[in-house]
């Protein structure tokens, strides 16, 4: 038994050490970084609390029934979880308004709640990978046929988010005409909807458009879309509405029942003292003249109209 007693403190002893050796380690790796802004971000102030309030009271406990090497240990941890609170509240971060330490923490810990569902937020929604697929998908398909740059571009990204782009590439989309358009308008709100930083919003700008651009022959189609797609990403990047253009159906009695059956959804609205039906509002004066033109085709009276961001 006394072997048995003589072993288990020489483990315990090498533990001591063993987390010495590890605080150390922790510590020296950060030391020469404490002050820089992206590892004092890195650090979660929460966390730190926690393991000083979860290890105060061990170190307290063992320091008075007189177990030294388990209070040793506990003492180091203490230290190191100390280091780590200061270096996340900024406590070596040059401070031109000379805060204190009270300050610094307030900081750090509103910084903190506004990141808690961080991880959430990825785990639920990832990064609408299926979403920004299929906008590439109709995109490519924007001239009614797929080439093998945008094969490649699109299968490029599928490979990265680990999807099967297969039945993708094996027929166009089935919407036809203005619909496509319509279409792939929905399809950006959609993703849009899930919340997607800003960051990765202004990238899927930029990935349309080289898209749009791979096979060096942009039609009037795919130049209508690909600016109409910025101003919608533009403004939620920018959490600011620019101008605003709706389509004004002026339909009249005997045009009015074959209008509804065709725009079911319409928003009736009075412009300039005038009746009228709003069919779409857009980002672009060009986009909201090519979807005003399919309803002059079909012999409705049509304008665009400009809002204003107030009235938008």
């Amino acid at each position: 038994m006394e072997v048995l007693q003589s072993i288990l403190k020489g483990i315990l002893l090498i533990s001591v050490a063993i987390t010495a050796l590890m605080t150390y380690l922790a510590i020296n790796k950060i030391w020469p970084r404490k002050h820089e802004l992206t590892v004092v971000q890195s650090r979660s102030l929460l966390a730190q609390i926690l393991s000083i309030s979860t290890t105060l009271p061990f170190l307290v406990y063992y320091s008075i029934h007189g177990d030294i090497k388990i209070a040793l240990d506990n003492f180091i941890r203490l230290c190191m979880y100390i280091f780590l609170f200061l270096v996340a509240i900024g406590f070596w971060v040059k401070d031109p308004q000379h805060n204190g330490i009270w300050q610094k923490f307030i900081k750090a810990f509103k910084q903190e709640a506004k990141e808690s569902t961080n991880l959430i937020k990825a785990l639920t929604q990832p990064s609408g990978k299926k979403e920004l697929l299929n906008i590439l998908y109709r995109v490519a398909w924007l001239d009614d046929e797929l080439n093998e740059k945008e094969r490649q571009y699109i299968q490029m990204f599928a490979d990265s988010w680990e999807i099967d782009p297969s039945h993708l590439f094996a027929e166009p989309p089935p919407e036809k005409g203005i619909e496509k358009f319509n279409k792939i308008r929905e399809e950006v709100i959609v993703y849009l909807a899930l919340q997607p930083s800003k960051e990765q919003v202004m990238s899927l700008s930029d990935v349309v458009q080289a898209l749009i651009n791979i096979d060096e022959e942009i039609t009037k189609e795919e130049e209508l879309i690909g600016a109409e797609i910025s101003g919608i990403l533009g403004d939620y990047g920018n959490q600011q509405k620019a101008s605003l253009y709706g389509v004004m159906v002026h339909p009249n009695q005997e045009q009015e029942k074959s209008f509804l059956a065709l725009m079911p959804n319409a928003k009736e609205e009075y412009i300039l003292g005038n009746r009228a039906y709003i069919a779409g509002i857009f980002q672009t004066r060009p986009y909201a003249e090519a979807f005003s033109e399919y309803y002059r085709e079909q012999k409705f009276f049509t304008i665009v109209h400009k809002y204003d961001t107030k009235t938008a």
